[in-house]
């Protein structure tokens, strides 16, 4: 007899968490005021919400945080980088 388990949930949060990673990291985003490339620091699921940390090109020291409804589609991930903003006056999280 065959037995057969379903994923469990880190099984199912890591393919997401890969996916993202996937997606973002080394992303070029041009959004007219600048241009630069995603380089993913972490991202972390938790609950409802998937936390993305990036860095813009190699400055680590110039991150932000995207917080990403579950499930987030690829026009979540679009309008979040758009957000994204490198300045004195930017908040750290942007929320989607």
């Amino acid at each position: 007899m065959s037995v057969v388990q379903a994923p469990s949930p880190e099984a199912r949060a890591l393919s997401e968490v890969d996916r993202l990673f996937a997606t973002l990291d080394g992303v070029r985003i041009s959004n007219g005021r600048s241009e630069w490339s995603s380089r993913i620091q972490g991202i972390h699921a938790d609950g409802p919400y998937v936390w993305v940390q990036l860095s813009r090109d190699d400055e680590e020291a110039e991150s932000v945080v995207l917080r990403l409804p579950r499930p987030t589609t690829a026009a979540d991930i679009i309008r979040a980088l758009d957000a994204v903003r490198f300045d004195a006056d930017s908040p750290t999280v942007v929320r989607v």
